[in-house]
């Protein structure tokens, strides 16, 4: 299988996430995503920092970047009020289609659009919150330059301030079989095609692996890693939300009667897609290991 990057070098992620195909389907997608987020980790946040903020009576105030379509925020929202912790909860993302209408929202979550990498950020965000939570947000980082990130997470903090950052390497994907009699070998082709589009474009995400170290790097303090194993039990439900994505890949490989000296047609694809879905369908499953989770405290 020859992995010519075709696929990416169409890759853009400040058009990609506000492109009309990321519909109700990624939505769905990013509610499977982050219950098996939460079934990997078994928390929503870190109980150290919960633990240390929720000490004292007062309302604390959580912002949540690239928020989707809130998943966790309501999620959290639902957490608190069991344990009657106040809390204004707000989301941000550069795309609001996903976004629940607020009327069928608590009214302690907001959810806005907002580029949280453009400058300037608004005024009145800055430093006011307690926790900033990230989550999956590698595919915005193709050059491994955190800094932007870490900028706008630690001016939105307040002294004192938690960053809780969960992330899982998009270039890293296990093929595995139930059985030595269940053939996975298109699978493997497929993430043979991704990996090596990301290689031949220098994308590379092993900062994942020390993010503490990066956090630290920036000044935070406390940083430290925690890694957990996903679920073999959960195999099955990443198998799925990364075929919802493969599937949308279709669109960057062109058409056959555009560039019929392409590497990679979008027809090709397709069908190496199907047949790939029937691997899955024999018992295939396709994960990437584990979840990191990085946290650190804005200096006081």
């Amino acid at each position: 299988m020859t992995t010519i990057p075709s696929h990416i070098e169409s890759y853009d992620p400040s058009k990609f996430w506000v492109a009309p195909a990321r519909n109700f389907r990624s939505s769905a997608r990013l509610h499977l995503q982050h219950f098996l987020i939460q079934n990997t980790l078994g928390y929503l946040l870190e109980p150290a920092i919960e633990k240390s903020l929720t000490a004292t009576s007062q309302q604390l105030r959580v912002a949540d970047l690239a928020c989707g379509n809130g998943a966790w925020l309501t999620e959290l929202h639902s957490h608190f009020v069991k344990k009657d912790i106040l809390a204004q909860l707000d989301g941000f993302d550069i795309n609001p289609v996903n976004f629940p209408d607020a009327a069928f929202l608590p009214a302690s979550i907001s959810l806005q659009q907002l580029d949280i990498l453009a400058k300037p950020l608004p005024a009145g965000l800055i430093g006011i919150y307690d926790i900033v939570h990230i989550r999956a947000f590698v595919s915005v980082i193709p050059d491994a330059d955190l800094t932007p990130i870490l900028s706008v997470a630690s001016a939105l903090l307040k002294p004192g301030g938690f960053l809780q950052w969960e992330e899982i390497r998009g270039d890293r994907f296990i093929v595995e079989s139930p059985s030595p009699q269940v053939s996975k070998v298109v699978c493997e082709s497929i993430v043979q095609v991704i990996q090596g589009g990301l290689q031949a474009k220098g994308i590379r995400n092993d900062w994942v692996d020390v993010l503490d170290t990066h956090l630290d790097q920036f000044g935070f303090d406390n940083a430290r890693l925690l890694v957990q194993e996903k679920r073999k039990q959960d195999y099955k439900g990443w198998t799925e939300d990364y075929l919802m994505v493969w599937e949308e890949l279709a669109a960057f490989f062109p058409p056959k009667s555009e560039a019929p000296n392409a590497p990679l047609s979008r027809e090709t694809w397709i069908d190496l897609f199907a047949d790939g879905i029937k691997e899955t369908e024999q018992g295939v499953v396709v994960h990437q290991g584990r979840v990191m989770t990085a946290v650190g405290q804005k200096a006081q």
